[in-house]
């Protein structure tokens, strides 16, 4: 698809371009912010009052947010062409700005838990807190796992050079990736163009996509087996350095799970594999052969072949889809296109995938995808979308309180995709194409929940490993092996090249143990949404205040008052029931065809 009518979005709302000289002062003012917060406030605040600690919160939180444009559009540039030199420094020398003023900022944490119990517990329910009270109580909970003011300080400081360089290398090295075109001889392709072909009507291709796409990322098995080492070694310090007794402990803390939830979240998932496995022997017959390669999970079915999507007619295909459930959504989502915060087009040095950024209360969201003209990729500017209509419902929130814990960070996401779905399910189209459609959602609920949680138990199993021996490329390749085979069974043929599909999945490397967020928020969200069949409109005002809480209350508490428990093993298998409704949708439609 030409690039040339896609949106890209305009930073200059930030800076005018990496040579700005508003950036260093937006630098030099953060640096100042978190000079002048310890200074006022450094030894006073473990025997505060209310009101002092209201003061100090507020003057907290002015520090975290001066400057923070700086550090988006370093990041959101480094993004956009990681290959420029001048948005490599930039980004380098941001975190080192940042990195600098949050350690001159320890300190506040760190005097709250010199409080007493009796002393905390009595403050902190003072009306003048009131809008950080989750703040507070969430930052004492973590007393326990906090080390001292001078070792927190070596931590973040050697961070720059330890996992955040490797972060960052990993992003350069991938984003550099060409891949030559199975379509056309001595013709080069980005990463988002080689996946889109994945989709492409000819097996031949697919196969071919696939494999030329993994011998790219495994002729750099040695630097992408490093960086995976290296972080998970990181990781494995950082825990017992900070009294962690497993691997997704901290992850679990920071989301506000109970281990429990979590693992019954995950064993619901393994218990219903067997849904991936029914439907992806539906497929195979559906496109007349014996057994799917794994190269053809998201093949097209028959009859499901139809022209690059332009971006316009996915652009209203989502807004009306939003529209339809309120008219906020489709107002806030179409401030993104008026507002150029939009960035479609694939590109050499871009990043893959996509990304909303919501950094602040008052700083506007953006967005960046890699639209191909699949139905897919609409599907994904829905997804980005939703996250976007969450960080602005959350702008009524205080930046402390903002941003929801990651698993209920893709509720909105998810329920866009819903809505999406939904509209185009409800429009007038033959059998076929209906049918193709299921089909669409299906492989969407399976990648987002099955996938998800074995890429999170392929992730455990690497980093239990690494704790005892540094694991070879090789291993990664066979840890993998396992746990794709538990997933798929013998309802998928896996290609050799498919080995390698762990080096190319960045959560591994950004965010540890992110991707069980994701099966989260699927199976949470089926929840909402049959709720939302089953209230109509009225569930509207209900789903808008649970957006709007951001990151002010537990996950827990956010759903208890729908009903939901989520340490109850049936609350997430409700979730797997409409998957299984779908299937049966499918296998009903193919006897109806052939009778």
């Amino acid at each position: 698809m030409s690039n040339e009518k896609l949106p890209r979005w305009n930073l200059g709302i930030f800076f005018k371009s990496t040579d700005d000289p508003a950036l260093p002062k937006a630098l030099e003012a953060m640096t100042n912010a978190a000079e002048e917060f310890e200074a006022k406030w450094r030894g006073k605040i473990a025997g505060t009052d209310a009101t002092a600690l209201a003061q100090a919160v507020a003057d907290y939180e002015k520090a975290s947010r001066t400057g923070l444009e700086a550090y988006v559009y370093s990041h959101l540039a480094f993004a956009d062409n990681s290959e420029d030199p001048k948005n490599v420094a930039l980004s380098v020398k941001v975190r080192q700005v940042a990195n600098e003023a949050h350690r001159r900022t320890l300190f506040f944490t760190l005097e709250m838990d010199e409080m007493s119990e009796a002393h905390f517990g009595s403050i902190v329910k003072d009306p003048c807190l009131a809008s950080h009270v989750h703040f507070l109580k969430e930052t004492r909970r973590m007393k326990p796992h906090r080390l001292t003011e001078p070792e927190e300080n070596i931590l973040v400081l050697k961070s720059l050079t330890g996992k955040n360089a490797f972060v960052q290398l990993y992003s350069r090295v991938t984003s550099s990736f060409r891949f030559p075109s199975p379509l056309e001889e001595g013709k080069e392709l980005t990463g988002p163009e080689m996946l889109a072909l994945m989709k492409h009507p000819d097996p031949d291709v697919r196969l071919r996509a696939m494999e030329s796409y993994y011998e790219v990322y495994a002729e750099a098995a040695t630097v992408l087996s490093t960086v995976w080492n290296t972080l998970a070694q990181d990781h494995r310090q950082d825990m017992e350095l900070r009294n962690f007794t497993h691997p997704m402990e901290p992850v679990n803390e920071r989301n506000e799970l109970t281990g429990v939830a979590v693992e019954a979240l995950m064993q619901t998932t393994r218990d219903h594999y067997g849904l991936a496995r029914r439907y992806y022997k539906w497929k195979a017959r559906a496109m007349g052969v014996e057994r799917l390669r794994n190269c053809d999970l998201v093949a097209p079915l028959p009859g499901d072949e139809p022209d690059p999507l332009p971006f316009d007619s996915a652009r209203e295909m989502v807004l009306d889809a939003y529209g339809d459930f309120h008219e906020s959504f489709r107002t806030i989502a179409s401030d993104f296109f008026e507002e150029e915060r939009i960035d479609a087009p694939t590109r050499p040095g871009k990043s893959g995938g996509a990304f909303c950024m919501g950094a602040a209360p008052d700083i506007p969201p953006f967005i960046l995808m890699n639209y191909t003209g699949k139905l897919r990729d609409v599907a994904t500017l829905a997804h980005e979308l939703g996250h976007g209509i969450h960080d602005v419902l959350a702008s009524n929130q205080p930046l402390l309180e903002y941003g929801p814990v990651l698993p209920l960070a893709e509720t909105a996401s998810v329920f866009g995709e819903l809505l999406l779905n939904q509209k185009l399910t409800k429009q007038d189209m033959d059998p076929v194409k209906r049918r193709n459609l299921i089909a669409e959602r299906v492989e969407d609920i399976i990648a987002t929940t099955f996938r998800q949680a074995m890429y999170t138990d392929f992730e455990l199993q690497a980093h239990l490993k690494i704790a005892e021996n540094q694991l070879s490329a090789e291993e990664f390749c066979d840890i993998w092996g396992e746990n794709i085979d538990k997933l798929y069974g013998d309802a998928v043929e896996m290609m050799e090249a498919s080995r390698w599909t762990w080096s190319a999945i960045p959560h591994f490397v950004h965010t540890r143990f992110y991707c069980y967020a994701y099966t989260f928020g699927e199976l949470l969200t089926l929840a909402f949404f049959r709720r939302y069949q089953e209230e109509g409109e009225t569930f509207a005002p209900k789903f808008i205040e649970f957006l709007s809480a951001g990151g002010s209350k537990a996950p827990p508490e956010l759903v208890a008052h729908l009903g939901y428990d989520l340490e109850d093993r049936e609350f997430w298998a409700g979730g797997y029931k409409v998957l299984e409704q779908l299937i049966e949708e499918l296998e009903q439609s193919d006897q109806l065809q052939s009778d």
